[in-house]
């Protein structure tokens, strides 16, 4: 679970202000960057490539990246595999997924920009000093309703990839601070930013706590936070996200940190939060990986909701049963039927990761992840339903019912209870029973302050304050109530694009 920070009591309420003789050092520089994750190094690197003098606050002791894939709307490298998605497309999608609760202004600069943003990264990567290769991402769910297109890049072969890294936003940060680093970005490990100062209506500076005492960094352009997200913090979560605070798995990264200093430094400056409760990242990676789309099970035996639906949906729908997990059911003819359902389905939860035009699953690779799955505790076979029922512990003869009943709807082509489609209705009668147990886990909060299409903090009138920005799950209105895998990463797309972004408004520019 989450963490109390311990240097704050109330998180809403600000501290009192530091005395000016704490503070024991200042450095003057045009940008003043909170946070050295994906969207704070990437702001760095392009402003100061656009000349611009950088500093960089981290509350831990390096640059930081997890997960592999980013997600954007168009790429040159997508175009020269034959990829090209419509942007109007896009923004429909988004915007039903999210209920309309997107910023849509927010949500077209993304779309428009993505790309250069993209392309600008892996001008970076290919150069010969990192030798990173690109490749898309092409486990994509099919199915209509929740259909996934193209557009997470993956980073393959880079330095951090070959030290054992998960290929993608590893390298991409890796390389991001490299460059910055060429160009004089300063940064500040172990010095969270803590309070910031305003001068006139305007944010001036911000504070932050160094081994010897108080830094303020005054920044001439402007103060950006890039502090994450608010899954670390077990307070914010539970007033601003309940769904986050009540699950028992939390896989937010890096430890520590993560804890909404960003979001607070935002509201105590007069900034306001977009509509709650913010929405999460919530994948069902807890236990099994793998889950597949064939039958689902309660703690009861009992089937519970249409198995061919959305990742987050999947997560939703056993952690609204008041249980951290459920149960996965296939049979011994799993060889066939994973397969048969790719053509339907797929997507990450299926298991096995792949680049266009490879195979999306092979025996090996699924064996490997029921290997898994059973040094861990969540993986059991049996040759009957009632002795796999007792292996899961759950009642054996409503399992058993269950199991007559579903396979009764598979034969006759249609699922009276749920309406999962025909083609995916696949009968389990084939000895042995598998169970998975699945279940949701956490990743990230993806809401924030209110910003504009500039990315500048907006106060409760809608008014942007001057001097402050925001960037990645530090910034709210790209998602509004759900996270939509309309592009798989797009948390990790968005806050690329929108660190791009910021090193060029910063800078002067524009973009799209």
């Amino acid at each position: 679970m989450p963490n109390i920070d311990p240097r704050w009591g109330n998180w809403k309420e600000a501290p009192p202000a530091v005395p000016e003789a704490k503070i024991r050092e200042t450095i003057d520089c045009d940008v003043a960057v909170a946070g050295a994750g994906i969207a704070g190094v990437a702001c760095a690197c392009r402003a100061a490539q656009n000349g611009l003098r950088v500093v960089v606050l981290e509350k831990s002791g390096k640059w930081n990246a997890r997960g592999g894939n980013i997600g954007v709307a168009n790429s040159s490298f997508m175009r020269s595999r034959g990829y090209v998605n419509d942007p109007e497309v896009l923004a429909r999608e988004w915007i039903k997924r999210c209920l309309g609760r997107c910023d849509e202004t927010v949500l077209w600069r993304f779309l428009l920009n993505s790309g250069d943003a993209m392309d600008w990264l892996i001008g970076i990567l290919t150069q010969p000093e990192y030798g990173a290769r690109p490749e898309l991402q092409a486990c994509l769910y099919k199915g209509d309703t929740y259909l996934e297109r193209m557009g997470s890049h993956r980073f393959f072969e880079g330095p951090m990839a070959k030290k054992g890294a998960r290929a993608g936003a590893a390298d991409a940060v890796y390389a991001m601070y490299t460059e910055s680093l060429k160009l004089g970005v300063r940064y500040l490990m172990n010095t969270p930013a803590e309070q910031l100062e305003k001068r006139d209506g305007r944010v001036t500076a911000v504070l932050a706590k160094g081994e010897q005492g108080y830094i303020r960094v005054r920044a001439a352009k402007g103060v950006v936070l890039a502090t994450g997200d608010i899954g670390g913090s077990r307070e914010m979560c539970a007033d601003l996200a309940p769904m986050a605070a009540s699950c028992k798995s939390n896989t937010y990264t890096p430890r520590g940190c993560n804890t909404g200093d960003g979001h607070r430094m935002g509201l105590w400056a007069g900034g306001a939060f977009e509509e709650g409760p913010f929405p999460i990242i919530f994948h069902p990676q807890a236990y099994c990986f793998a889950n597949y789309c064939f039958l689902f099970v309660d703690r009861e035996g009992k089937r519970f909701m249409n198995e061919d639906n959305n990742i987050q949906a999947k997560s939703v729908a056993v952690h609204r049963l008041g249980q951290d997990y459920a149960w996965s059911i296939l049979d011994g003819a799993w060889a066939e039927k994973i397969p048969a359902s790719l053509e339907y389905g797929g997507g990450i939860f299926w298991g096995i990761d792949h680049a266009p035009g490879k195979s999306g699953f092979t025996e090996e690779g699924t064996k490997r992840i029921f290997d898994m799955a059973r040094r861990g505790g969540s993986y059991v076979e049996a040759e009957t339903p009632e002795a796999l029922a007792e292996l899961m512990g759950i009642p054996a003869e409503a399992f058993a019912a269950t199991l007559r009943e579903y396979n009764a709807m598979c034969a006759a082509g249609k699922d009276t209870r749920f309406g999962k489609r025909k083609e995916l209705l696949m009968p389990l009668d084939k000895p042995p029973y598998i169970g998975l147990k699945f279940g949701p886990s956490v990743l990230a909060v993806v809401g924030g302050l209110r910003v504009n299409g500039r990315c500048a903090v907006l106060d409760e009138k809608g008014s942007p304050i001057p001097g402050l920005y925001a960037a990645g799950n530090t910034m709210g209105g790209r998602y509004g109530v759900d996270y939509p895998m309309v592009i798989p990463g797009t948390s990790h797309g968005t806050a690329l694009t929108f660190g791009w972004l910021l090193g060029e408004i910063l800078a002067g520019k524009e973009g799209k």
